[in-house]
C-alpha cells in the first residue's frame, strides 16, 4: 500500500523561508546600504547551488564507477548525469553577464567589507575540481600557499579526505585498463583517445 504523503506548499516544500532570507547586507549592516551587494550575494549563492548540485551528479558517478564490474546501464546513466552537468556549466558561465551589469565603481561600494573573503575559499568549488582528478601539484598556488590553507579547518579535513579518495579521472582510466578490445586489428584506443583530448585542449 502507498503510503500517504501529506499535502505539499510550495513555499515550504523549497525551505523559501530560510533560502529567500539568507541574504545578508554587510554594507546596511555598516549603515551604508550598497544596492549591488543584494545581485553579488546571489549571484554567487546560485554558483554555491549549481556547484551542489554538481557535486550531488559527481558522486552518484563515481559511486558507479567505484567497482570492480562497471554494469552497463550505469554507463548510460553517468553519461546522462555529465551531459548535465555541462549544461549547468554553461548557465553559470552565463550568469557572468548578469554580474558584469555591476560596474566596477558599484563594486568598490563594498567590496572593502568582504575582506579576506575570496571565491577562492569556495569548498564546493574545490571539491568538484578533486573529484574530477586535479591533482594538488598540478594546481597554481595563490599567494604561494596551498589551497586549503585559505580554508577552516573543518573545510581542510574535508578537502584532504577528497584528496585520498579516487577522483572520477582514476576510476574511468581504471574502467579502460579493463576493457577488452584497446587494441583491436587497426584501432587503437590509447590513440584515438590521445587525439581527442589533444584537439579538444587545442579547440
Amino acid at each position: 500500500m502507498k503510503k500517504q504523503v501529506p499535502h505539499q506548499y510550495y513555499h515550504d516544500y523549497l525551505n523559501l523561508e530560510n533560502l529567500l532570507t539568507s541574504q545578508k547586507l554587510l554594507s546596511e549592516k555598516n549603515g551604508q546600504k550598497a544596492h549591488d551587494e543584494m545581485l553579488f550575494i546571489i549571484i554567487h549563492q546560485v554558483y554555491e547551488l549549481w556547484f551542489k548540485q554538481i557535486l550531488f551528479e559527481l558522486d552518484s558517478i563515481v559511486k558507479a564507477f567505484d567497482r570492480d564490474a562497471v554494469r552497463e546501464s550505469h554507463i548510460g546513466i553517468a553519461v546522462s548525469r555529465l551531459n548535465r552537468i555541462i549544461e549547468i556549466q554553461r548557465i553559470l558561465i552565463d550568469q557572468i553577464q548578469v554580474l558584469e551589469t555591476m560596474t566596477p565603481m558599484d563594486f568598490l561600494d563594498f567590496r572593502d567589507l568582504l575582506t579576506p573573503a575570496s571565491g577562492f575559499q569556495s569548498i564546493q568549488f574545490r571539491l568538484i575540481e578533486n573529484k574530477l582528478g586535479l591533482k594538488a601539484d598540478s594546481r597554481y598556488e595563490y599567494e604561494r600557499r596551498d589551497y586549503k590553507s585559505q580554508m577552516h579547518d573543518k573545510h581542510q579535513i574535508i578537502l584532504e579526505k577528497s584528496e585520498a579518495s579516487s577522483s572520477l579521472f582514476e576510476l574511468v582510466e581504471r574502467w579502460l585498463e579493463r576493457t577488452p578490445f584497446l587494441i583491436f586489428e587497426d584501432f587503437n584506443f590509447w590513440e584515438q583517445y590521445r587525439s581527442a583530448v589533444d584537439a579538444m585542449l587545442a579547440s
